[in-house]
């Protein structure tokens, strides 16, 4: 078996109407959500093809400049872990999971196996998803926080900054549900000291049921803040890290609760047993891609026995399309892994004609 053919595809899906950011809100962060999203597609003389789904926003060029590396290759040859990229920390990261992923799918299909069988048997049947929002109004909080309800999601992830309503939207979401959902607090870094961390934990008192954890409130890079914050939260508090290093500090500093991963296949499994050993539960990390990504990350979370918290596998409830023909089956909060060979998707080429993207 080797590879004729690799072709990439530039799509942008937009989002559903304030799923993500309040309408109309000055000032608040970015418009992430409209990069574009690139998708690959490897296919061998046996006429088997493999998907992969590059990170939003990484530029066609980037992921195409990769392809000779590729023609030609019997995917049987390559070692998945040490692709002909660099590695999964080089600056063509992106590039190196995307190949990976596409010759997860590919392998998949020619040894008639899902993915999570190639990363060596699932732990579970079904993966536990939460819904993710960016900055809110308290209203429109308690609306999305119905919604999860009605999905049966128990936990809503939502953005914070400085100078944002933490404490209303959480009251308004107990008021709107109770505690059936309960939220993680992803402030990205952007509080600045653990002064305004503790001000707002201090806010949150009366809702420590709705409190799933908090993320990332400050800089990463001082694990002594993170370690003080433990000692005086009242509520979990978590990390998104990438690197096996930083996980390690982590780990031995006893500086977090939970850890948020993600990365390449291979990468989130390595850096799974590292939690694994330490006993610290995990959750996948995302960034609110299409069916193609988000199935890789179902595989990648059945397949990793510390992954047992909410993952953030959240683009069919954000996006207006996944350019996958079914989407992933979801029922009570979570996702049923795929039993099909591969990733278990098809791309949706009607979607991708809608939401191709032209290079000027």
């Amino acid at each position: 078996m080797k590879i004729t053919d690799i072709e990439t595809f530039r799509v942008r899906v937009p989002l559903h109407p304030v799923s993500w950011h309040s309408a109309n809100i000055e000032g608040w962060s970015g418009s992430w959500w409209d990069l574009p999203i690139v998708l690959l597609r490897v296919t061998t003389d046996s006429g088997l093809s493999g998907l992969g789904e590059a990170p939003k926003g990484l530029a066609e060029s980037t992921v195409r400049q990769y392809a000779p590396l590729f023609a030609g290759q019997d995917p049987f040859d390559l070692n998945w872990q040490h692709l002909p990229i660099g590695d999964i920390w080089s600056p063509a990261a992106g590039a190196y999971q995307t190949y990976e992923m596409a010759l997860y799918d590919l392998v998949g299909k020619a040894l008639e196996l899902p993915v999570y069988q190639l990363l060596g048997g699932a732990y579970r049947d079904g993966v536990r998803g939460s819904l993710c929002s960016g900055q809110m109004w308290p209203d429109d909080a308690a609306r999305r926080a119905r919604l999860a309800a009605e999905l049966g999601i128990d936990v809503l992830k939502m953005k914070a900054n400085v100078g944002d309503p933490v404490v209303e939207r959480i009251s308004a979401i107990n008021k709107a549900v109770g505690t059936a959902v309960k939220v993680t607090i992803d402030a990205g870094q952007h509080l600045q000291h653990p002064r305004r961390a503790l001000e707002i934990a201090r806010g949150l008192e009366p809702y420590l049921a709705n409190i799933e954890c908090f993320e990332d409130p400050v800089s990463r890079s001082n694990l002594d803040w993170y370690v003080l914050l433990r000692e005086k939260l009242d509520f979990p508090l978590a990390l998104h890290l990438g690197d096996h290093q930083d996980v390690i500090n982590a780990v031995k500093r006893e500086a977090c609760d939970y850890l948020n991963l993600g990365r390449s296949l291979n990468d989130f499994k390595k850096g799974t047993a590292i939690a694994e050993a330490a006993g610290m539960p995990v959750w996948h990390g995302s960034g609110v891609g299409l069916g193609i990504s988000e199935a890789s990350l179902v595989h990648a979370c059945a397949a990793t026995k510390a992954t047992t918290l909410s993952s953030d596998i959240v683009g069919e409830m954000l996006r207006v399309d996944d350019l996958i023909v079914r989407p992933l089956e979801f029922e009570d909060g979570y996702f049923k892994v795929p039993q099909e060979p591969g990733l278990g998707v098809e791309l949706d080429e009607e979607a991708l004609q809608k939401f191709g993207v032209r290079l000027s």
